[in-house]
């Protein structure tokens, strides 16, 4: 049987859900990339769901804070300005949570879905 190895496993983890020491996403385009990349992200951290999220990629790995000041919050803006340009889809398709999925596997998660006809 194989085995996982659980450093490369948090290593692995760490690069793409870009926690430190690795780069946090600091614009739209990197934003965009992230959600490419991954083909579908939370919005929020989600007690125990070990997926990548939006907030961490942007804010790190910390609470969400109710201070809308807080530098975090650009991840707001960034949602906010795509809406309507059709570079991902964003609803709360997972577990009813906030979630962002890429183009490219939209027409999966459609598909998947109760849905029926062409997407």
């Amino acid at each position: 049987m194989t085995t996982i190895n659980l450093e490369k496993l948090k290593e692995q983890r760490a690069r793409t859900f870009h926690l430190p020491p690795y780069k946090h996403i600091t614009n739209p385009k990197e934003a965009l990339d992230f959600v490419n990349e991954r083909g579908f992200v939370y919005f929020w951290p989600i007690k125990g769901i070990v997926l990548p999220t939006f907030w961490v990629a942007a804010a790190g790995d910390r609470p969400v804070p109710n201070e809308h000041d807080d530098p975090g919050m650009v991840t707001w803006g960034w949602k906010d300005d795509a809406i309507g340009k059709k570079i991902w889809y964003y609803g709360k398709v997972l577990r009813r949570k906030a979630t962002f999925i890429s183009m490219e596997v939209a027409p999966y998660f459609y598909a998947l879905s109760e849905n029926y006809g062409s997407p």
